[in-house]
């Protein structure tokens, strides 16, 4: 049975979807151990793993989703607890795909296990994926905080892509079917293109935003609200806090750096500011 929704082609265009890391090795970055088990609570982002040694698991909501060497576990995108095996050998796809009010394309349903040898092309297409971010940029665990030519990162984009029309075919098969986002007033797009576009290190000025929309404060702030479920003040503090959450992720990161990347002149404020939306110092979420 088809579980795939058609909406309009301009619908899709509001999709928003890039690559985190991808690798096909050993796991253990960021990981703890407990006896010989490498744990890890940090991540929340959408991703998949072809296990090839040893055994992975994820716990979320109550539920419990094992893989063992020739599954794929393709995991829901949401605070969650990973275990692997020590010595565990995965191949690793990390991506973001969400719609603008903040929805994941892939959630529902999700944690999955899928035989591999049932679905190939899931494998066969994440390996130029893997080739292209070793040769770009080996050691990183954030492709967007790496410098990129257009012709890189349209190829690394149509890879992903290849791979995620792999992804769905297989989430149909299993009866996962992709969410959508319909009618988003093209005032409220442009506004978020612009919000997108905009220096995390620079304060965003609603009012100036919504003149260079056409449109008075209240009526783009009634429209997001509509439309997003927010205002456009709270999307951009959203991205601020996304953007903080994923450089602080990533091994040997400097807080500072982050610090600084947001427009904070004091480390101290920095760090107010995120306890006050983690409820983690930066320090503490790093450790």
């Amino acid at each position: 049975m088809d579980v795939q929704k058609q909406i309009l082609y301009n619908d899709w265009l509001n999709l928003n979807i890039h690559l985190f890391w991808c690798y096909d090795g050993k796991t253990g970055q960021n990981l703890a151990t407990s006896g010989q088990e490498r744990i890890n609570t940090k991540f929340s982002n959408s991703g998949a793993w072809l296990v090839r040694k040893g055994w992975a698991k994820v716990e979320h909501s109550g539920q419990t989703t094992w893989a063992k060497p020739g599954q794929w576990l393709i995991v829901k995108p949401c605070k969650r607890k990973q275990t692997f095996a020590p010595d565990t050998e995965i191949l690793s796809i990390s991506f973001d795909a969400r719609w603008p009010d903040g929805s994941l394309l892939f959630d529902e349903g999700l944690s999955e296990t899928i035989d591999s040898d049932q679905f190939p092309a899931l494998e066969r297409k994440a390996k130029p994926i893997v080739k292209a971010v070793k040769k770009k940029s080996p050691n990183t665990w954030d492709l967007r905080t790496c410098k990129s030519s257009l012709k890189e990162f349209l190829y690394i984009q149509s890879l992903l892509c290849s791979w995620l029309m792999e992804l769905s075919d297989v989430l149909n098969h299993k009866k996962v079917s992709h969410s959508g986002q319909f009618d988003i007033d093209q005032r409220v797009m442009k506004a978020v293109r612009i919000i997108d576009a905009h220096s995390l290190g620079d304060p965003l000025n609603i009012d100036q935003l919504a003149s260079d929309i056409g449109l008075s404060t209240i009526h783009l702030n009634r429209l997001f609200k509509k439309d997003l479920n927010q205002t456009p003040a709270s999307y951009y503090e959203s991205l601020r806090i996304e953007h903080s959450i994923n450089r602080l992720k990533i091994p040997n990161s400097s807080i500072k750096e982050v610090s600084t990347d947001l427009g904070f002149t004091y480390l101290s404020h920095f760090s107010k500011w995120f306890k006050k939306r983690t409820g983690k110092t930066p320090r503490e979420f790093k450790a």
